[in-house]
């Protein structure tokens, strides 16, 4: 029994022993087999795909000569290398750094690059092969421009009777940062809301632009990448008016000593009416008729002229919101007939002479004046049925010389629908009264004797 236990240790620790001999041979083996390897085979191949490509040029020619990168086609690169068994399972897409080197550029415009690959850890890389090789970037020069901003609010709706004023933004400029050659294709820049407002029927404030549109020559949107904005925010003022459609309507003016009939005359008048808006919410609209003033004397056949709206309007406070500058007049000169008639200069009567010690005569012996009225009746008028006086009311005397020219306010006494058109003009003469000369005498004698 003792034997057989002792055969049975001495088994147990047999096989101890050999167990323990063959993991320090299993171990020795792989020592071996890696002190082989790592001898005959020093490095191994390795592909890591994914790398982020940076693309920074601070520090580098580029960035000293002013350039920036506005564009590149590449964005992530595989590369494949050998390195040590050691650094292999060290070495993935984080530890790798892949860039472009932007030295020795000083130039705008697309360029194509190397594209390099490096290890941020220390580990060695050999064989690189970098797919793709090159990048194609794009650099320009940053520049600034200073542009007026114009607002578009497409979403916003007026209540009946109502028209917008005068949109603006503030402020009504704005200052560009962006690549030399985009900026300069801009020529229009809108502050552009998307808000939606409806049926407004007061002026409102305080509506912020959601963007910035920029607009070149031919009407197309230029792409606003890596364009900002100074301020980046716009605030555009959306003024409310009411508005109101009124007709146009002919004044004539006629001479002091005319008993025209205006009713006489009829006018064309194009546009026939005009659509304004107040100024303020303090003005009314009425609805009398725009006066178009317009002097008979200036009425002729064949008579046709534009008028400025603008100057209709500039003392009533109200704004055109038609979209016509001017407004044409044309007399329907249908049974019309022109004739020109002759005055003797001693039949023009000379009214409200001043008192300022001179006497004042007309020297023009013959006036020719032209007459318009209708068919019918222009034949059979002749001077005596004229009426033709010079009125120097008012006038400043003093500062003409001794001989003038003067209007001739010419009417006719037999018929109200005859008028002179072009009105004449006549010679006037003035000299001193004798009183006025004799006094001047004495006073030049008395003052003579006493020196």
């Amino acid at each position: 029994m003792n034997t057989f236990n002792d055969n049975k240790k001495h088994g147990i620790t047999e096989t101890k022993n050999n167990a323990t001999l063959l993991l320090i041979a299993i171990i020795c083996a792989v020592a071996a087999w890696f002190i082989v390897a790592m001898t005959l085979y020093p490095s191994e191949s390795k592909t890591i795909n994914n790398i982020a490509l940076k693309v920074d040029i601070a520090g580098s020619s580029a960035a000293e000569s002013g350039l920036s990168v506005t564009n590149c086609n590449v964005d992530k690169v595989s590369v494949s290398f050998d390195c040590s068994r050691t650094d292999y399972s060290r070495i993935n897409a984080e530890t790798l750094e892949a860039y472009v080197d932007f030295d020795n550029i000083t130039t705008e415009g697309k360029k194509t690059l190397t594209i390099k690959v490096e290890s941020t850890n220390g580990a060695e890389l050999s064989n690189k092969k970098v797919y793709p090789e090159t990048v194609e970037v794009e650099l320009n020069k940053f520049e600034f421009k200073t542009i007026t901003v114009k607002p578009r609010v497409d979403n916003v709706t007026l209540a009946e009777g109502k028209t917008f004023g005068d949109i603006k933004c503030e402020p009504e400029e704005i200052t560009l940062k962006g690549p030399s050659a985009k900026l300069a294709t801009i020529a229009e820049c809108y502050a552009v809301s998307d808000k939606v407002l409806k049926n407004l029927e007061t002026s409102y404030t305080g509506l912020n632009s959601d963007r910035l549109e920029f607009v070149d020559a031919d009407g197309n949107i230029v792409d606003s990448t890596f364009i900002t904005s100074d301020p980046a925010t716009v605030n555009i003022s959306i003024p409310v008016l009411t508005q109101k459609t009124v007709p146009f309507k002919v004044v004539l003016t006629l001479p002091s000593n005319s008993n025209f009939d205006k009713d006489s005359l009829d006018f064309s008048i194009t546009p026939s009416e005009l659509t304004i808006a107040s100024g303020s919410p303090n003005v009314s609209l009425s609805d009398d008729p725009l006066s178009i003033p317009i002097a008979l004397s200036t009425l002729d056949i064949g008579f046709s002229k534009d008028f400025s709206i603008d100057n209709m309007l500039s003392a009533k406070n109200v704004i055109n919101v038609s979209g016509n500058e001017t407004v044409n007049v044309t007399l329907n000169d249908a049974g019309l007939a022109s004739k020109e008639v002759t005055l003797l200069g001693a039949n023009v009567g000379l009214l409200h002479v001043p008192s300022d010690g001179y006497s004042y005569s007309i020297v023009t012996e013959k006036l020719t004046v032209k007459l318009v009225g209708p068919a019918d009746v222009i034949n059979d008028i002749t001077a005596a049925d004229l009426d033709a006086e010079v009125n120097l009311l008012g006038e400043d005397t003093s500062r003409n010389p001794d001989q003038f020219r003067y209007d001739v306010f010419v009417s006719c006494k037999t018929h109200k629908n005859v008028w002179c058109t072009d009105a004449p003009k006549v010679n006037i003469v003035k000299t001193l009264k004798d009183s006025t000369a004799k006094q001047s005498t004495t006073s030049s004698s008395s003052s003579s004797g006493t020196n």
